[in-house]
């Protein structure tokens, strides 16, 4: 039991870096109240 509960505290610590959020800032034709870029690995626009 001690184990288990020491790999999820591993994996809750280490697990928030890789998913690490993008750099890159908005387009200046993005619609009001969004925030579009290029995303590289998609090879398309997308807003948030």
């Amino acid at each position: 039991m001690r184990f288990l509960t020491l790999t999820a505290f591993v994996c809750a610590l280490l697990l928030p870096s890789l998913a690490s959020a993008h750099r890159g800032g908005c387009r200046k034709s993005s619609p009001p109240g969004q925030c579009c870029h290029m995303d590289n690995r998609a090879g398309r626009v997308h807003c948030h």
